[in-house]
């Protein structure tokens, strides 16, 4: 594969990945999909300490159901999570084990099971309480289900059944993805959901996008600079002009090639240790967002060797072919330049907020 279908499948992937959420409960990452609200709980945690629902807002966290004594799915749902725990360490957000057995799992028993998994129980919560208050909040809120097996002959690891579910949870108590918690191709979309909702809520930021479109203008202020030296009258016969121009169009180049490195560090390295932070507009304005990107990508990768054979022409003094050639590489660059920083605003100081 080619770097410039590397650079347009990077660039389309989190346009694509933002488009598909819809109704499909394991949302991808930039989904806008929200399923409903954690309604208000008091419930106690593996330190003896209550624990709200408003002890829980502020950062996005990750939500499952288990009991200790299980000898179903819990286990491999607990290692799961603790998987999940090195995964998102250095992002901002939290981790949640409730209970359906709480009968039996108190605070010390919670508090044990949690050294057992060496669990980081500052940003992983074990939680139990009232089973009835449990179980609500398991259908009502979470629409997980969830019963105690009555049946005495039942083995004690298997009295109640629960979905083996990881539910990612925004930093506003809505739900925004259910995956199967059992696998790992369930934790690491899960993973990849909750550092994008940790971007979304913009606890988790880089300064790449600002510096790339800063990078964008630039490059933009450049292009005009030396399309108005060239074209003033007498400047083509003008050593002086054309020097300006040339050197000013050197430099938009340079910057250029500064921000196409620094785009590919970005997406290669940043996004996946941050997540992708999609665009949460809806109706005209998604439509003109995906129309924007889209565009500037395709028309960055069809400029790219344009470019190129541009200042190599001027290099050669090949005057009649550079300026024939300019005349269709300057308004294209000059595209992709001003569209990279449209793109930046409506990603990042303009995106909408979710309803």
């Amino acid at each position: 594969m080619s770097l410039l279908s590397i650079l347009f499948a990077v660039a389309i992937a989190p346009a694509a990945a933002s488009q598909g959420g819809g109704l499909e409960l394991a949302a991808r990452p930039t989904s806008p999909s929200i399923f409903g609200e954690v309604g208000e709980f008091d419930l106690f945690a593996q330190d003896g300490g209550a624990r709200t629902l408003e002890d829980f807002r502020g950062e996005p966290w990750l939500f499952m159901s288990f009991f200790t004594r299980c000898s179903g799915p819990c286990p491999q749902m607990t290692a799961q999570m603790r998987a999940a725990q090195d995964e998102l360490e250095g992002v901002p957000c939290k981790l949640v084990s409730l209970s359906v057995d709480p009968g039996h799992d108190t605070p010390e028993v919670l508090a044990r099971y949690a050294g057992d998994w060496t669990a980081d129980t500052s940003r992983w919560t074990f939680l139990t309480g009232e089973e009835d208050a449990i179980y609500s909040l398991m259908r009502e809120s979470f629409s997980l289900g969830v019963e105690r097996l009555r049946d005495e002959d039942i083995e004690m690891g298997m009295q109640v059944t629960h979905a083996s579910r990881l539910v990612t949870v925004d930093a506003q108590g809505r739900i925004r993805g259910y995956y199967d918690g059992e696998t790992e191709e369930g934790r690491l979309a899960a993973v990849k959901r909750m550092k994008s909702l940790a971007r979304e809520a913009g606890l988790s930021s880089s300064p790449f996008p600002a510096i790339n479109a800063s990078l964008n203008s630039l490059a933009a202020l450049l292009l005009l600079a030396g399309w108005i030296v060239i074209r003033r009258p007498g400047a083509r016969t003008d050593q002086a002009a054309r020097d300006r121009h040339a050197n000013l169009m050197r430099a938009a180049f340079g910057v250029s090639a500064v921000f196409l490195g620094c785009y590919l560090w970005y997406h290669f390295v940043v996004v996946p240790e941050m997540g992708h932070l999609g665009f949460r507009g809806t109706g005209g304005a998604r439509t003109a967002y995906f129309f924007l990107l889209i565009s500037h990508v395709l028309l960055a990768i069809v400029n790219l060797p344009l470019i190129l054979r541009v200042l190599w022409l001027a290099h050669k003094e090949r005057w009649e072919a550079h300026s024939k050639l300019a005349k269709l590489t300057w308004p294209v660059w000059m595209y992709v330049s001003v569209t990279g920083v449209v793109v930046y605003l409506a990603l990042y100081p303009f995106n909408p907020s979710l309803a």
